[in-house]
Parts: structure tokens; C-alpha cells; sequence
């Protein structure tokens, strides 16, 4: 752990009748995000923002309360010594209340690592890790952090035990909202089949450490650019998205994916496969006329990725070869 971590948040993790302390510590940093300054234009100084009351002027912050607008322009004021009083056993304490087996993602929010306060609480808590891990269970309790009480889901993490804070039910938005208007048609089977292809050339185990902010980066060159005196490059011209046939996209895809060598999973030969020659040859010759009365498309290019057209042109060709000699 880094010398200068610093708790966010210390109390006790409670488990029926098995209290252990712990300590909280912020899992996600942005201290290498750049941010910027208001900056004077005419003499480069930085502009502070002032604490100002209409018709009285700059006030300092030791003058200054938290209040509820309770209506337009009227306010109850609320003190620190109001708030001491609210004092929950969540302000201390985060109580297991229940396990369950999974989460919905939408309601994660913050990471945060919860460690063992000294080694007498480290006992009760690879206990409480292991059976978390053994399980496959989530635990669920409430605390108070950052002067809100939150949700909190626990999960084992490596040696250790990571929560998040989870959104209450009403801080989400009703997803109905957004996808009414969405159809929730059947999609085209051929069209549907090629983008599964896809998926399977393109499936990986996640790794983080890839993905990078280029955003970020780039900032950070315009910046050493401006500090080197060098003037930063003109903007490269956003080329406009070519509206193409979803087929057509399709069929591109999976043979960029097939020239860039990425190799499909392997997959068990299914039954059809495993057939004689000749028993293939009939289901063939059954599905070409079964596709012909039903007027559904055949799937063209499922795995070849437009090889499929090519070679079939070349074999073509190579058979009208000899008829084009005889004629002449």
C-alpha cells in the first residue's frame, strides 16, 4: 500500500454477532487526469472565485452554512452540531445485512478496498473473504460515507475485499424512458449469424492495462508542444461516415477480420458435419430447396469473409475456358 494512502472512511465490519475493524480506502484515482485553470487573458494571472452575498458583497467562509430551500428563496439552515446528532449505527459501522448471488451493474458506483484495521480484525476477516469466495455470494450492507449513507456491495478481491457503493433504486433512470421507441423485432437471421462471427473473432480475455485515454494524451503533447514554442498542428479533418448496406458492412467486417489473422474459436463438429459425404449431400440439396420455396436468403459468407464469391467466380471462369477456345 502506498505511504501516502490515507483511509476514507474507518469503523467496524459487522457480520452477526462478529465485529471486526476496517478501514476504507478510495480504489479509483483521477490525480493524473489534467485539469485546467481559469486563466486573465491580458496579464496570465490565475482567476479566484469569491464568496459573494447580492447587496452585501465578499463574505468569508467561516460565515457560511449549509440550507435546504424548503421554498423559492427561503432556506432552513442546518449545522454541523445538527447533523453530529443524526448520528446512525451505519456512521460507524457497516452491517451485513444479506448475500445475494449477483448485482445488476447499473447500480455500481464508487470502488473502494476495505482492509482489516490491525492484525487482531485480520482472523475474522480472511474468514468472512473465504466464505465469500467459496460461495460465490455477495454481501450487502449500509454505511455512512462522504455524509450520505450508501449501499454497499462486498466481493473478495485477490487477498482481500473490495466494495462498492451502489445506487439507490431511485437514482436510476427508468430505462423504458430511453428504449420505448427501440423495436423488439426479430432481426435477420443471415445478417444476425455474420454478426456472431464477428463476436467470435473478436472475443478476448479483458485486459486493462491496454486501453489507454487518448484524449488525455494527446492534451498532455499539445501541452508539452505549447511549453516547447511550437505552434500545435492543424486539425485533421473529420472524414464523414459512408452510410453503407448493413449486409455489405457485415460481409467487410469478417474479411478484415480474417486478413488480420485473428483466429475463430474452436468449436465441436456438428452433427451435419459428422455425416457421410453423400448424406451431406442430400441435407444440401433438401436446403437449397427448402430456402427456394420459403424465399429466405442463403448465408452467403458465415465464416470465408468474401473468399466465398471469389473462388466460386474462379471456378466459373476455369469452366468456360474450354467453350471460349472452341469458338474461336
Amino acid at each position: 500500500m502506498a505511504a501516502a494512502a490515507r483511509p476514507y472512511w474507518t469503523g467496524f465490519l459487522k457480520l452477526s454477532l462478529v465485529t471486526i475493524a476496517v478501514r476504507l480506502y478510495t480504489a479509483a484515482t483521477e490525480r493524473e487526469r489534467i485539469r485546467f485553470h481559469m486563466i486573465h487573458e491580458p496579464t496570465g494571472e490565475r482567476v479566484r472565485q469569491q464568496l459573494v452575498v447580492p447587496g452585501t458583497g465578499p463574505v468569508e467562509r467561516d460565515e457560511i452554512v449549509k440550507g435546504y430551500e424548503y421554498e423559492k428563496g427561503h432556506y432552513v439552515t442546518v449545522e454541523p452540531d445538527d447533523l453530529k446528532r443524526l448520528r446512525l449505527e451505519t456512521t460507524d459501522t457497516i452491517d451485513i445485512t444479506e448475500f445475494v448471488d449477483d448485482v445488476d451493474p447499473i447500480y455500481f458506483d464508487a470502488p473502494y478496498y476495505l482492509v482489516p484495521d490491525g492484525s487482531v480484525a485480520e482472523e475474522g476477516y480472511r474468514v468472512i473473504r473465504e466464505a465469500l469466495r467459496e460461495s460465490g455470494k455477495i454481501a450487502i450492507g449500509q454505511v455512512v460515507v462522504g455524509g450520505h449513507e450508501r449501499v454497499v456491495a462486498i466481493q473478495p478481491l485477490k487477498t482481500g475485499l473490495l466494495a462498492n457503493s451502489l445506487r439507490y433504486e431511485d437514482e436510476i433512470r427508468k430505462p423504458d424512458e430511453f428504449f420505448n421507441t427501440i423495436a423488439a423485432d426479430a432481426v435477420d437471421e443471415d445478417e444476425l449469424a455474420m454478426m456472431q462471427q464477428i463476436i467470435k473473432r473478436k472475443t478476448r480475455n479483458f485486459e486493462p492495462g491496454k486501453f489507454t485515454d487518448h484524449y488525455q494524451t494527446a492534451v498532455r503533447e499539445l501541452i508539452e508542444k505549447k511549453l516547447e514554442g511550437k505552434l500545435p498542428e492543424k486539425a485533421p479533418e473529420r472524414k464523414q461516415a459512408q452510410v453503407i448496406n448493413l449486409m455489405d458492412a457485415l460481409k467487410r467486417s469478417l474479411a478484415q477480420e480474417e486478413k488480420s489473422g485473428g483466429e475463430a474459436p474452436r468449436r465441436t463438429a456438428s452433427r451435419t458435419e459428422r455425416e457421410p459425404a453423400s448424406a451431406r449431400a442430400k441435407s444440401a440439396a433438401r436446403g437449397k430447396k427448402t430456402a427456394a420455396q420459403s424465399g429466405q436468403r442463403s448465408l452467403l459468407l458465415p465464416v470465408e469473409g468474401g473468399r466465398g464469391r471469389a473462388a466460386q467466380g474462379k471456378t466459373q471462369r476455369a469452366a468456360e475456358a474450354p467453350k471460349r477456345r472452341k469458338r474461336a
